[in-house]
């Protein structure tokens, strides 16, 4: 695997000069400063504010995912512990959720959804709590790096050019090369982020790595991840139903994604997922 560290380690020296001369829209980027700037230029007090702000919409969100008639007290507030501690003592995730807000609002509720079910999938695979906590920060931060994506490819209501989608490719390489400036953060989860496109084929991106080499958790993202793009509406494309996504996991999605978790995440999710009432 002395390849891919060597990928790795080539794509965790980004400065954002070098993100400039990526994209054509390089007024979004400063020169001269480090990737962490970007989640970093907060003062107390707004960074107090948006963690009130933030920790408002997470609650919401989760209502809106849970089909509540069917849960207990101890259940919600179980969802809720384990979002809470995924976030608690970690400021940087809602700091990053909200410079995802700030530059798209599909991908920030992509973001918190994607962290949603990947909270569930680690829980009814029967995780350790760590694990569970790792789950959910990976589902909120697994699109961090679309911060350095310009606007114009991220919405564009047609198929992207080659040139453009190889520039989409990039996004996980930034994520893990901002993440990784950060003590906050375990190397699982930002493994996690690294990978959360790679396949069991050895055909996802950015690395094309292998199965054996990618881990449990990339792979539990990538359902989570999956499945809430496919029935979610775009300018581009109108989502899936919850059924009609469900059958192409259960079918295609075989070969792409890790078995073991589609299971547990296809016996479940009927019945946790408000898009399938």
């Amino acid at each position: 695997m002395g390849i891919l560290e060597d990928h790795i380690n080539n794509y965790t020296q980004f400065e954002p000069a070098a993100l400039q001369t990526t994209h054509h829209d390089s007024s979004r980027y400063k020169t001269g400063i480090s990737l962490s700037h970007y989640l970093c230029d907060l003062n107390e007090s707004m960074s107090e504010q948006l963690n009130r702000n933030m920790l408002v919409e997470l609650k919401n969100n989760l209502s809106n995912v849970l089909f509540q008639k069917e849960y207990t007290y101890t259940h919600v507030t179980q969802f809720l512990a384990h979002m809470y501690e995924s976030i608690e003592g970690n400021p940087i995730i809602l700091k990053a959720l909200g410079q995802i807000k700030k530059m798209d609002e599909y991908t920030f509720t992509h973001s918190v959804n994607t962290a949603f079910y990947s909270m569930f999938i680690a829980m009814w695979m029967g995780l350790e709590d760590q694990d569970i906590i790792n789950a959910t920060q990976a589902g909120f931060l697994h699109d961090i790096g679309k911060i350095y994506i310009p606007g114009a490819i991220l919405n564009k209501p047609g198929p992207l050019t080659a040139q453009e989608y190889e520039i989409i490719q990039l996004h996980p390489l930034y994520g893990y090369s901002l993440l990784n400036e950060f003590s906050e953060f375990n190397l699982k989860v930002k493994r996690a982020v690294l990978f959360h496109h790679e396949r069991i084929d050895a055909k996802g991106y950015p690395l094309c790595a292998s199965e054996d080499y990618v881990g449990l958790l990339p792979k539990i993202i990538a359902v989570a991840d999956v499945y809430d793009a496919m029935t979610t509406n775009r300018v581009y494309k109108k989502g899936k139903t919850a059924l009609e996504a469900i059958d192409y996991l259960s079918h295609q999605g075989r070969r792409h994604l890790d078995n073991r978790v589609l299971v547990h995440f296809l016996n479940n999710i009927p019945v946790y997922d408000f898009k399938t009432s």
